[in-house]
């Protein structure tokens, strides 16, 4: 379970890192501000090298939490709605932090319920598309088991 959650950990550091970077730099060059991975914004305030750092960082612990956070699962004794609740609720909380702190939006109310309901929502629609995929590879499986035992009991 250790070794698991470190493995998770790095790979959620990586890819948080990888896609936050490259969403802004996305985002700057669809707005015209030129290629750049961090914000203007961010550069005049307290420099490139450090809105890098800092924009890296934090993109990173976005990925911990949503990758990382992924071992709310693998917890036996909860839940799926305990594991999901716990996880979404984790992620959510991220996904503001990181807008806020790396002044993605504007800290204010309205932002954070938009932020939190955007979260929910694509959070949602991608539980539902895993939840479906993974219980149509449970029927599969079952279904594979009942021949396996079928052909047991005919030898």
């Amino acid at each position: 379970m250790k070794k698991k959650l470190i493995i998770r950990i790095v790979a959620g550091f990586i890819v948080g890192s990888f896609v936050g970077n490259l969403i802004t730099f996305l985002v700057n060059l669809g707005y015209g501000e030129g290629l750049s991975i961090v914000s203007p914004h961010q550069i005049e305030a307290i420099g490139l090298v450090l809105a890098i750092v800092l924009q890296s960082l934090f993109s990173g612990l976005l990925g911990v939490v949503s990758i990382g956070g992924i071992c709310f699962y693998d917890i036996e004794s909860w839940s799926l709605l305990k594991a999901t609740i716990a996880h979404s609720v984790s992620v959510m909380i991220g996904f503001i932090i990181v807008f806020m702190v790396l002044q993605w939006v504007p800290f204010t109310l309205v932002s954070c319920l938009v932020i939190a309901a955007s979260v929910l929502i694509i959070y949602a629609l991608i539980w539902l598309i895993m939840y479906l995929i993974w219980k149509k590879e449970v029927e599969k499986m079952n279904k594979d088991l009942e021949i396996y035992q079928a052909r047991e009991s005919k030898e």
